[in-house]
């Protein structure tokens, strides 16, 4: 690949003496591993291999493992503070929920105007709540929020639906304890349909959402970030 394409670095990792494999998120291709020979040698383009970093990049190979021949940087976003914390869960999801060498339609965009978003002040659980329910949607595993599983009718904000992971929402006929956890009200499924974050009570209710949701996607092991951050100060995710 000659050709300079659009890409935002995701994590990278030692490789041999000199060298790292960096993870980049490339727009019309998807997530690509590449080596970047002799980047650990030369201090001056060590930035290049930090995570948030916008770069055009080009690359040869045949096989899942890449080789970077060129690149040139476009930006870098600064991110301090629970930002930061919330990049790194944007990357880390990525890293999880999407294979090498998978293109997902739309993501490289929505990861651009969420992690810009992170610069700017805006309230951090909305941002990365709609990062994971669309996240969801681009790779086929979300939910129907707006109709029941069972029969297919309107979610109706009154009643009370229990989650039910690769099937969807389906009306609460009987309360049962153990399964509280999974249980939402029609009132919260329609607005986080409608992207509506004007009620903070939801909150709560959105993040145990979506973590049930991703949990097919990203798998049972527990997200570094979380666990990470979560010994450091709360975190949002």
């Amino acid at each position: 690949m000659n050709e300079l394409s659009a890409a935002w670095m995701l994590h990278s990792r030692p490789y041999k003496e000199r060298s790292v494999i960096a993870e980049f998120l490339v727009k019309d291709h998807g997530r690509i591993a590449m080596v970047i020979r002799g980047v650990r040698q030369a201090k001056s383009r060590s930035w290049a291999v930090q995570p948030f970093t916008r770069l055009f990049v080009s690359w040869r190979g045949r096989s899942e493992l890449k080789t970077l021949n060129s690149f040139e940087t476009a930006a870098a976003i600064s991110l301090k503070g629970q930002s930061l914390y919330c990049g790194f869960y944007l990357n880390e999801l990525l890293m999880r929920s999407v294979l090498p060498g998978q293109h997902v339609e739309g993501l490289f965009d929505l990861y651009t105007v969420v992690l810009e978003q992170l610069t700017s002040g805006a309230p951090l659980q909305p941002l990365l709540r709609v990062f994971e329910i669309e996240l969801l949607e681009m790779t086929g595993y979300a939910p129907s929020l707006t109709s029941d599983a069972a029969s297919g009718a309107e979610i109706k904000p009154d009643l009370l639906y229990e989650f039910k992971a690769g099937v969807g929402f389906i009306p609460v006929l009987e309360l049962r304890e153990k399964d509280r956890p999974h249980y939402f009200s029609g009132e919260l499924l329609l607005s986080l349909a409608g992207r509506r974050f004007d009620n903070v009570r939801h909150y709560p209710g959105y993040k145990r959402l979506t973590r049930l949701a991703l949990a097919p996607l990203v798998g049972e092991k527990p997200l570094k970030s979380r666990e990470f951050f979560r010994t450091r100060e709360k975190f949002v995710s």
